[in-house]
């Protein structure tokens, strides 16, 4: 019994470097932020393409004072070609897919400013969220331009 503790032990300490490692040399990051659900994801460097469902992680440097040097990840909720709808703060995807509601308020009571947009999504850019109420994601801001999205963020757990 007290073998295998240690070896547990020994295994949990080797996976953390290992993780520490890896997400030093960038190919693993660590969620903190409950604005979305994943906590672990393997990151591709520019990738290729970017496509509705995707998690990608972006430095919104110049979208928002709020957000500005950090390091943010969303999911791609509809894309660039595709319909988006507000109707009365509820945001739609093509007509049907319910994306989420904006809030009038933050969690510290200051009044928030929704995205308003009813049309289809200009070509380089896409419509972002978090899979938390309160995620600040482009319910709020906007549209994302996809040449600033630095990695693609593929789940780990």
């Amino acid at each position: 019994m007290r073998k295998s503790k240690n070896f547990l032990k020994a295994f949990s300490l080797i996976f953390l470097v290992l993780l520490v490692g890896a997400e030093a040399s960038g190919r693993f990051a660590v969620n903190l932020s409950p604005s979305v659900r994943p906590r672990l994801f393997f990151l591709v460097r520019h990738p290729a393409a970017i496509t509705k469902g995707d998690y990608v992680i972006f430095r919104p440097e110049h979208m928002d004072p709020y957000i500005n040097g950090k390091t943010l990840v969303k999911k791609v909720t509809c894309d660039e070609g595709d319909q988006l709808t507000e109707k009365g703060m509820g945001y739609f995807c093509n007509g049907s897919v319910y994306l989420g509601r904006a809030k009038d308020f933050s969690l510290k009571g200051e009044r928030l400013k929704n995205f308003v947009y009813n049309g289809v999504i200009p070509k380089g850019f896409c419509f972002v969220e978090g899979s938390n109420i309160n995620s600040y994601d482009s319910r709020y801001w906007g549209f994302l331009k996809k040449s600033d999205i630095e990695a693609c963020a593929y789940p780990v757990f």
